[in-house]
């Protein structure tokens, strides 16, 4: 427990409290995060900022690059969890979410990645006026702090921001994964030496990350909340705090404060008020579940639960999109993959001390060390339409992928929740899903808010997207049969990848297999029974004109409410083709410029 003396408050603290505050937030997601620095910054304006988790200091896993799996299903993951997808065999999928300071930022695969500038130009034409690639390219820029590489000189420094306080830089590559950039080459798909330039993303190469000079993770916590930030005296941070409910005025026109809880006790509710602004950060799941907890949201949700409804708004957690992949693992020749890191931990501990001592080395990974973009409607790349009957018309922006093909140097089972077996090598290419058709939805379970909400994404709901993601495993299969990769790998030969065979041997099924010999069919139940999440849910409170078909307008203002915003990746109107780190805290950049516009 934290003492009054402490920087970081807890409950039991702000339950003794006897202060009032300005602006409240909720969530100390990477918005969140953005939003306490920068709205106290005039040292005037008192923010309190509430987070449910723990303080991310201390946390070793999450500081360490090359462990962010560890990280998920512990304490500091929310561990949701979807509905039966009845499209993916009725399985259940896991929804790891961030449960500390920083959020999923502190939890992720630390890749900075500004996606495609039509991406943001889609926004404006859906009538977010203000939120094109233009808006939002200095705030991209702003917050980023980019270390030149000697190996990168291709990258123009002009467009990389080099002053700000997240950090990011190139790390060092293991040479499987430049394997896998020259065999995309041959595959046709074309160099491209910076992902994050307005010149777009479709091409392969390696991903920048948020890794700080030292070898540590970059979250938007570490950037954002410094000690210096922590120590103003008008910025409160309180965690292990659940905000159970938003609180109306009595005309129910404004929000006047939030209730909250002692989140590990479950107990001690009472109300913390605000003088200006409530803003919601909790996420995409949290944000919507918090609303509709506080009576604000589909009257249908809200009556089936008892809760009053104080101001109804139809697309509160609507609209629910997410990018889904599909690991595919190839065998390797032993040792020429990273597999070893992840097997034995005598093996890693060497490179874990190297790491303590602030040597950097092996542990500076994330494993998610090349990417390849491309468009499934490019005919360089030579599909074959199966069945003429059903054209396939690509549901990408113009200029941006609608696929991303991560190289990963080791097998990667369950993101680290089961292992391949004993004395095995693979690498793992994952096929993703950036511009699905398919929406689905946050709804309430109970009145409770500590029952979690029920996730349905409705994931592969249209052929377009089973269509598309097939296409995407297709170009894995061929990458990896292409040079120089294939001189590392020690594929079999396998038929029918759908055939019953151990589960050990199962794993490696479809990569073994000859794409030219299976059909789009064979592919598809493939997807269907391994396919995962690649933790990028967006859209649940989506920014628009009315609430009408909206939550927010294109100040995150609640659509009816005076002093309740929502920022996090709940806004975003339509999800980006890439991860979505770099557009969160970007997003939430901009609505700090125009909070503060409000409150001069």
């Amino acid at each position: 427990m934290f003492s009054f003396s402490s920087p970081i408050k807890s409950f039991s603290w702000l339950e003794q409290a006897n202060q009032d505050w300005d602006i409240i937030i909720v969530g100390s997601s990477p918005s969140g995060c953005v939003l306490a620095n920068r709205l106290s910054e005039d040292g005037r304006t008192k923010v309190l900022l509430l987070e449910a988790g723990e303080s991310n200091a201390n946390k070793l896993w999450s500081k360490i690059p090359a462990t962010w799996s560890r990280t998920l299903w512990s304490s500091y993951d929310w561990q949701h969890a979807t509905t039966p997808q009845r499209h993916l065999d009725n399985r259940r999928l896991s929804w790891p979410r961030g449960k500390l300071l920083g959020g999923s930022s502190s939890v992720n695969v630390l890749i900075y990645h500004h996606c495609a500038p039509s991406d943001y130009d889609e926004w404006e034409k859906m009538g977010c006026e203000g939120w094109g690639y233009e808006s939002l390219r200095e705030p991209l820029k702003r917050s980023e702090g980019y270390t030149p590489s000697k190996e990168h000189e291709d990258v123009d420094l002009e467009e990389r921001g080099t002053e700000g306080p997240w950090k990011t830089g190139f790390g060092k590559v293991h040479p499987v994964s430049r394997k896998f950039v020259q065999a995309a080459e041959e595959v046709g798909i074309p160099y491209n030496p910076d992902f994050n330039t307005p010149r777009g993303t479709v091409g392969v190469s390696q991903f920048l990350t948020f890794v700080d000079q030292k070898g540590h993770r970059s979250s938007a916590a570490t950037a954002y909340l410094t000690p210096d930030v922590l120590a103003r005296p008008n910025l409160t941070v309180v965690t292990s705090t659940l905000t159970t409910r938003v609180l109306l005025s009595r005309d129910g026109k404004r929000a006047v404060g939030v209730e909250v809880a002692d989140e590990k006790k479950r107990l001690g509710r009472f109300t913390v008020l605000a003088k200006k602004e409530v803003i919601l950060a909790a996420g995409t799941i949290n944000t919507p579940q918090l609303l509709m907890l506080s009576g604000i949201g589909p009257r249908d949700q809200l009556e089936a639960h008892n809760i009053p409804v104080k101001h109804e708004l139809p697309h509160v957690g609507q609209n629910l999109q997410d990018h889904l992949q599909v690991p595919v693992l190839f065998r390797a020749k032993k040792g020429r993959t990273l597999d070893w890191l992840v097997r034995s931990p005598l093996r890693a501990l060497p490179c874990i001390i190297r790491w303590l001592l602030g040597l950097k080395g092996t542990m500076t990974t994330n494993f998610a060390e090349c990417v390849a973009f491309f468009r499934t409607d490019d005919k360089n790349l030579n599909f074959q339409e199966e069945d003429e009957k059903i054209p396939y018309e690509c549901n990408a922006n113009p200029g941006a992928p609608d696929i991303e093909i991560m190289g990963v140097p080791a097998g990667v089972v369950k993101f680290g929740k089961a292992q391949l077996p004993k004395g095995t090598d693979a690498i793992t290419l994952m096929p993703y899903l950036l511009q699905p058709e398919s929406k689905g939805s946050i709804t309430l379970r109970s009145e409770s808010p500590f029952d979690y909400p029920a996730i349905d994404p409705n994931y592969l709901s249209t052929q377009t997207d089973v269509t598309c993601l097939v296409r995407g495993v297709r170009i894995a299969m061929r990458i990896a049969r292409s040079q120089p990769l294939a001189e590392d790998l020690a594929l079999r030969d396998v038929a029918d990848p759908n055939t019953i065979v151990s589960e050990e041997e199962e794993a490696y099924n479809l990569g073994d297999a000859h794409e030219g010999k299976l059909s789009d069919a064979q592919i598809a139940t493939w997807c269907k029974r391994k396919a995962e999440t690649l933790f990028h849910p967006t859209g649940t409170a989506r920014m628009g004109q009315s609430g009408e078909d909206s939550v927010v307008d294109t100040r995150l203002r609640v659509h009816g409410l005076q002093g309740l915003r929502v920022c996090d990746a709940s806004v975003f109107p339509r999800i980006v083709s890439g991860h979505t780190m770099a557009p969160v805290i970007a997003v939430a950049e901009r609505a700090a410029d125009l909070i503060q516009q409000e409150l001069a």
